[in-house]
């Protein structure tokens, strides 16, 4: 079965990086083609237009110097030698073919180098309104062709000049063309230039993004492995969540990690507690199997059986206790407590917790001081706070020396009521003191003083003082004292009530 199942993993993973893969890379191929034809158009564009002006300056020049020439010489007949020999002349300097044309749109000359004679050449009626509309004329189509005779497609440029004739300025037409096959040639090159470039930039982004799916697949492969010990009850290992700082999974491995260290010590917790509630419940119920055993089958004598039933009515009593401790533990953990906040006295609820509490102070001769300090009113679930009062009133009765003080703080401070309690005896050591409020947690000093103790009463408290969004400390000197400090903040009651 475990063959399949990695096979079916492989698979999926592999279908999964093949995903990611084309998605990116349709991404970045749309990119390029975007980005390499805007580059290759504006450099296309570029180099025509420099091309344009460098073929077809000649013709703008040889209009403006024959105007000048002509009215500089109005008596001199420039069409029959000068223009014609100048014509040939730049015509080969510049190869392009160079065409003169009178006002009808008859051909006057065509330079040597066109090989067509000037009564084959008629200027065509779009041509000639351009030119006398604006002055100047340029076109790279057929259609504004001189020649049509040649096949391939030619650059055509027109410019108006005037010859001084009998005294009057005449206009003249003079046209420049030139076949396009450097442009022809540039946008060949830059095109072929461009399908390689292309392809090198779309083999290195998919490289780059094959390895970036792969890379991201195998973080989330770890990550997915993490999680599915974790769902098996497995948190012996951590992620390593440096690894995913900066990528797109960083926060998901954050909070993974903070699920699975949660985990953890929850599932620890988990058996901490049913290893100490299986313990706590094993020693009473050993003791009254036995008792009630001997009693049953004769072996207790009759003077002892009060007396040992007296020790199973205790025992009976003490898994009552667990039982009621371990019911109110899952409430505070469930969320389900009700609080019911009231204005009451807190002097009073020390007072009557220790009243329940008198023989056993009185044998031990225990004294009880600070009860009589002014009252303090505080707002609070009156029930839940008198449990408070009360466990902690219970541990200091219980780690007490004889002859020692129980002293009682009340106080109304600018932002809290404060209430504590404290008694003298062997304290609580530096490194016992930040574990006394874990779940059944015993020192090992009121494991030998308090056989009867379950290790939840200040667990209880300290769930009972959040639910008042309040505080709890405690402090301690060994062989001196112990004192636990409660501070409830000030807060107004729903109503005014009058105890």
């Amino acid at each position: 079965m475990e063959k399949p199942e990695q096979s079916r993993k492989g698979k999926h993973c592999w279908r999964r990086i093949w995903r990611k893969f084309f998605i990116w890379m349709l991404l970045v191929t749309f990119l390029l083609i975007v980005t390499v034809l805007s580059l290759s158009g504006y450099a296309i564009s570029k180099y025509k237009q420099d091309y344009y002006g460098s073929c077809l300056r000649s013709c703008d020049i040889m209009a403006e110097e024959f105007t000048e020439y002509s009215r500089q010489n109005p008596r001199e007949d420039l069409l029959r030698d000068y223009i014609p020999k100048n014509m040939d002349k730049i015509a080969q300097q510049t190869d392009a073919f160079l065409y003169l044309f009178n006002q009808d749109g008859d051909c006057i000359y065509a330079s040597e180098n066109s090989g067509i004679s000037a009564d084959d050449l008629k200027l065509s009626t779009e041509m000639r309104s351009g030119l006398q509309k604006d002055g100047e004329y340029m076109t790279d189509s057929n259609v504004g062709k001189i020649d049509h005779s040649a096949a391939e497609p030619m650059l055509t440029r027109g410019r108006t000049f005037y010859l001084v004739r009998n005294g009057e300025e005449v206009p003249y037409y003079m046209f420049a063309s030139s076949y396009t096959r450097q442009l022809n040639v540039y946008v060949t090159h830059m095109m072929l230039l461009v399908v390689i470039l292309f392809f090198v930039m779309l083999l290195l982004s998919g490289l780059l993004t094959f390895y970036g799916s792969w890379n991201s697949n195998r973080r989330l492969e770890r990550l997915e492995t993490a999680m599915r010990r974790y769902v098996q009850g497995d948190y012996s290992q951590s992620i390593d969540t440096d690894s995913f700082v900066g990528t797109e999974l960083e926060q998901v491995a954050f909070l993974a990690e903070q699920i699975g260290s949660q985990s953890g010590r929850a599932e620890e917790s988990s058996r901490q507690f049913v290893s100490n509630v299986s313990h706590e419940l094993r020693t009473p119920m050993t003791i009254i199997s036995g008792f009630v055993e001997g009693i049953l089958d004769g072996t207790v004598p009759k003077p002892k059986r009060m007396e040992y039933l007296s020790i199973v009515s205790q025992e009976v009593q003490r898994l009552k206790m667990l039982v009621t401790s371990m019911l109110n533990l899952t409430k505070f953990d469930a969320g389900t407590i009700q609080m019911n906040y009231r204005m009451f006295t807190l002097n009073d609820t020390a007072f009557r917790t220790i009243l329940m509490f008198e023989n056993r102070l009185e044998k031990r001769n225990i004294a009880v001081e600070g009860l009589d300090s002014p009252p303090v009113r505080v707002c609070a679930d009156p029930d839940l706070i008198g449990q408070v009062v009360y466990n902690l009133v219970e541990n200091a009765v219980k780690f007490v020396n004889d002859g020692g003080t129980i002293t009682f703080t009340f106080a109304d401070e600018e932002n809290d009521w404060v209430f504590a309690v404290r008694n003298t005896g062997k304290g609580i050591s530096k490194e016992e003191l930040p574990k006394i409020f874990e779940r059944f947690y015993k020192s090992d000093a009121s494991r030998s003083q308090d056989k009867t103790g379950l290790g939840l009463g200040l667990d209880i408290t300290k769930k009972i003082i959040h639910l008042h969004h309040a505080q709890i400390s405690v402090r301690s000197e060994e062989n001196a004292y112990t004192e636990f400090e409660v501070r409830l903040p000030h807060m107004e009651p729903p109503e005014q009530e009058n105890e």
